[in-house]
């Protein structure tokens, strides 16, 4: 990496200004001229020697005080090389404007309209740059700007509806209909010879019950086929980063939770361990083992709900009872550790709130036991089932190529025969500890995502039973009391732990100046969370890198040339959850 600097110094001699290498966390950081951030974006994908063909994050933060006011963040991944890089570039608030990267990453659409959406950056160049999460008249300013108050300025939408046909003044039915009126109804209308053309604008959502949240769709279609499908986002408002700004640390953990509300231990972990990367905590092994075992508890569980709500959309109702009967039981067992199924809240900064007793020990070993016969029995059902093939066999067909330039992760890459997996790359907890595969797809179709779904719980299913074998004994929180609170047993007899456990409680800790991302291989994708610290005991800027928001910008090249039944399909294949879209 160090050569790679070095290259692009040389390369860029004005456009590169300055280079971090910090080493304590892995990260490399290089400051760009915001004039150059193309060519420079340019050269890192396309150079053999760069190869950063993946692009990971958009996000950007805002510094009131200083001339250059805004600050734009690209995270960088080379999938050949197994390496990332931080591109960084300031803009004035007077004209905050920098070249779209949609021409070098297309993944960039979607992250591109959310940093100009929250902070007000304009990207020249990009194709579609509008808001993405807020309504397009909103007009009170940009919300992750440091001078817009947490609780909102109590805008309310005004709408202006369109009459009804019928509502029309009688000669203006009689004669032509001004263009300006038939836009809402009728997009693309012309004539080829004497054959008269038309494609049909259709409102899916947001209150429909297969797009898994309050997700709207317009589709332009031509007769039962897909032309275009553009995603509406910005139904369910987090509005977790902002928050975070006014929140100690620990108070973040349990906002983590609603924003996969499916998968609520791995948002949990990704956070924490983002935190653990900042402060430069060691975990326990034991806290690591038991991380590991329930992230992956929780990988089978949001699987399951995948596979039944999916087969359920399609039309396979057995499945879906199927599915959560196991599913309960690891509900269950999530209830029996911490208390809760859904929201859990357990993880930890250091380590885990609670320890695995000899009862969940066995229980889950006895689960394990007919799990893996559990999964064949809905293969049985569905994997040669002529009305599933038919639904999911070349259906949202992406190209390994294409699924890399949208930032595709997960399943949802690995269908298409990319085995990027985070666990594997930048191993962490105890998963280079034990033996397990990556799955990866050949055709990059919705049945390929399926299996590879599949085949991770059986994985799943392989590290929990080593993990279970190999679990050391010894403590399950670090040992880092400037960071973490005593044991609630020491607190109720010992002054001198109750004062320390107040103080971290009231005032929060306060970690050092500096900045970190931190990649997570969640259920649904690559969860990551970007972390910048100024020294205080509150995130300066936490942003997310919500694997749903990213799918849904592929959405639209996805869907093109398919059939109406099949957005409810492509919804699925993603496993979008719309509380981390729209975070």
């Amino acid at each position: 990496m160090q050569t790679l600097i070095e290259t692009l110094l040389k390369k860029f001699p004005e456009a590169a200004l300055a280079a971090n290498v910090d080493t304590a966390r892995g990260e490399v950081s290089v400051q760009v001229r915001a004039a150059n951030i193309l060519d420079v974006a340019r050269y890192l994908h396309d150079a053999p020697e760069a190869s950063f063909d993946h692009l990971t994050d958009i996000c950007s933060a805002d510094y009131p005080s200083d001339q250059e006011r805004f600050e734009v963040i690209y995270h960088l991944l080379s999938l050949p090389y197994g390496r990332r890089i931080r591109l960084k570039a300031r803009v004035p608030e007077d004209n905050p404007v920098i070249d779209s990267v949609t021409s070098v990453w297309r993944g960039a659409e979607f992250l591109e309209r959310e940093v100009y959406d929250m902070m007000g950056i304009r990207f020249a160049g990009h194709p579609d740059l509008r808001r993405i999460l807020l309504p397009e008249d909103y007009a009170e300013g940009y919300p992750l700007r440091k001078d817009f108050p947490t609780e909102g300025k109590g805008w309310r939408s005004q709408f202006d509806f369109i009459p009804r046909l019928d509502e029309l003044p009688v000669e203006q039915i009689d004669g032509e209909i001004p263009d300006a009126q038939k836009k809402p109804f009728l997009a693309g209308t012309g004539t080829s010879g004497t054959r008269r053309q038309e494609e049909l604008l259709l409102n899916m959502g947001p209150q429909h019950p297969s797009t898994h949240g309050v997700l709207r769709v317009v589709l332009e279609l031509d007769g039962e086929r897909i032309v275009k499908a553009t995603p509406d986002l910005g139904y369910l408002h987090r509005g977790v980063e902002k928050l975070a700004e006014g929140l100690a640390y620990m108070q973040v953990i349990p906002h983590t939770d609603r924003l996969d509300y499916v998968c609520a231990m791995a948002n949990n972990y990704a956070y924490v361990r983002a935190v653990e990367k900042l402060l430069g905590i060691t975990v326990p092994e034991r806290a690591e083992y038991i991380r590991t075992i329930v992230a992956e508890m929780q990988r089978i569980v949001g699987h399951l709900f995948w596979l039944g709500t999916q087969a359920l959309d399609i039309g396979a109702m057995t499945v879906f009872f199927w599915t959560f009967r196991e599913r309960e039981i690891l509900l269950d067992l999530f209830e029996k550790l911490c208390g809760a199924r859904l929201t859990l809240n357990y993880y930890r900064i250091g380590g885990v709130d609670s320890d695995f007793t000899p009862e969940l020990v066995q229980r889950l070993k006895t689960f394990l036991e007919t799990f893996p016969q559990k999964v064949s029995e809905y293969d049985s059902l569905i994997a040669a089932n002529r009305i599933w093939l038919g639904r999911t066999k070349h259906v949202a067909v992406i190209s390994a190529e294409d699924a890399i330039n949208f930032s595709l992760t997960g399943p949802t890459l690995r269908g298409s025969g990319v085995a990027y997996d985070v666990r594997k790359l930048e191993p962490y907890g105890v998963y280079h500890k034990v033996d397990w595969e990556v799955p990866v797809g050949k055709n990059g179709d919705t049945y390929d995502r399926y299996w590879v779904r599949m085949e991770e719980m059986r994985q799943s299913a392989r590290i929990i039973a080593q993990c279970l074998d190999q679990l050391p004994p010894g403590p399950i929180m670090a040992d880092a009391p400037q960071y973490i609170p005593p044991p609630k047993q020491q607190v109720m007899r010992d002054m001198e732990s109750l004062i320390h456990h107040f103080i971290i409680f009231t005032q929060g800790f306060k970690p050092p100046k500096g900045e970190t991302y931190c990649a997570t291989e969640a259920p649904k994708g690559e969860l990551g969370f970007f972390i910048i610290s100024d020294g205080s005991p509150r995130p300066y800027r936490l942003k997310i890198r919500s694997p749903s928001f990213v799918h849904m910008g592929a959405f639209d090249h996805m869907a093109r040339g398919y059939l109406i039944s099949d957005i409810i399909t492509i919804f699925g294949t993603y496993d979008i959850v719309m509380g981390e879209c729209d975070r």
